[in-house]
């Protein structure tokens, strides 16, 4: 059975779909201001009935902390938790090459490419990135263009520019990686 947990962040209401036996995360929703708007797409995906579960609130405390400027990484579990589907081997390694994309920096769509070894393959990075279902604990938003410029972002621009913002407002002392 699918399961989704609204809630609140300081960047609007987010939302945590999951499966409970045994219990992986299946996506996260960004957030927005509008809460009807995060209920209406988490209805999009089987999400299921609206429930909570010990380890999506724990999950869920800390998206709301890093929106706090207070989470600099998410614990290893966290991608233990995470169910990628049906995706390929490839696209598991982008998304854990931009999980490694330490707190407050960026790296291109080229640099994740190469650091996949496939230096080329920068178009199926950012196609990659673009579809990933865990926004936050893989912070897609750190991937820019290799010209510096902002690029693509699920939630948007203007979230992408704020969630980059906050990272620079609340630096991490250690420089500690996503995962």
């Amino acid at each position: 059975m699918n399961y989704n947990y609204v809630f609140n962040t300081a960047f609007g209401y987010a939302a945590l779909l999951f499966s409970v036996t045994p219990f992986n995360i299946t996506r996260i929703l960004l957030p927005d201001p509008d809460k009807k708007k995060i209920l209406q797409e988490a209805a999009i995906y089987p999400a299921g009935k609206r429930s909570s579960h010990p380890n999506a609130l724990l999950a869920a405390k800390s998206i709301q902390d890093y929106f706090l400027g207070k989470t600099k990484s998410f614990p290893p579990l966290f991608f233990e938790w995470m169910n990628f589907g049906n995706m390929t081997r490839l696209e598991k390694e982008v998304l854990y090459a931009t999980a490694s994309i330490p707190y407050g920096q960026t790296a291109s769509y080229s640099d994740i490419a190469e650091a996949v070894g496939r230096r080329k393959a920068y178009r199926f990075v950012g196609n990659t990135v673009a579809k990933n279902p865990f926004p936050v604990i893989v912070p897609c938003h750190r991937v820019i263009k290799s010209d510096g410029s902002c690029g693509e972002f699920g939630g948007g621009k203007a979230l992408k520019l704020k969630m980059l913002a906050l990272e620079k407002a609340f630096p991490s002392a250690s420089g500690s990686s996503s995962r």
